[in-house]
């Protein structure tokens, strides 16, 4: 059984990677043949996978012809973003009353990598390092969206980021440690008001960056 949830998720990894570097392309059809053969991967997994990544936003089924990634368009970025702003001014708002001090250890520490990734991306830009933006963004956004203590609200947010990946991978001012800063010292403080602005212009800034390379 654990073998077979293995294989499903490096199945799930593999096409997931694909989508994001943009090696398997929205203009396109795939079918299972297709990826078996592209990413030497099994039938069985990359179909369960295919599951996964439908219900993620990334791909979308074509009776009788295969799957399809789904493309992002303007519209696409601008309501996603739209709630964003709805869902997260809301999770750090509800966080800010009942975030432990074990979630704000995490966001300090988590603050302290995107200060050292910052850094380095001033003497080299890689991709990976990009990657490793987008990684220390979801958890952060993560973190507090579980500190509102709403599961579905914290679903919604992670399924939310999840859709923006291959946009949001590609930002290298993505992990911007100086307003994430600003949200745990409110955080900190208990300031929902003012948390809730700042988490405003943090998003906006984000969307703002993201359109402009479209």
């Amino acid at each position: 059984m654990s073998k077979n949830v293995s294989k499903k998720e490096i199945a799930y990894q593999v096409i997931k990677e694909g989508i994001i570097s943009g090696i398997l392309e929205a203009t396109n059809i795939y079918t299972i043949n297709d990826l078996f053969e592209r990413f030497d991967i099994g039938r069985t997994p990359a179909r369960e996978a295919l599951v996964i990544l439908a219900s993620e936003g990334l791909i979308v089924p074509i009776p009788r012809s295969g799957y399809q990634v789904k493309p992002i368009s303007v519209q696409d970025l601008m309501e996603i973003f739209h709630l964003r702003r709805v869902l997260e001014i809301e999770s750090v708002g509800l966080a800010t009353e009942r975030i432990t001090g074990s979630e704000i250890n995490i966001l300090q520490d988590n603050n302290r990598q995107e200060h050292a990734l910052a850094g380095s991306l001033i003497s080299s830009e890689t991709s990976e390092k990009y990657r490793k933006g987008f990684v220390l963004n979801l958890e952060f956004h993560q973190t507090i969206a579980k500190a509102s203590g709403n599961k579905r609200l914290e679903k919604m947010i992670v399924n939310l980021l999840t859709e923006l990946e291959r946009v949001l991978v590609h930002d290298p001012y993505l992990a911007e440690p100086g307003q994430h800063s600003m949200i745990i010292n409110q955080l900190r403080e208990r300031d929902k008001l003012g948390s809730q602005e700042t988490m405003k212009v943090h998003l906006e800034d984000t969307e703002n960056r993201t359109l402009s390379r479209f």
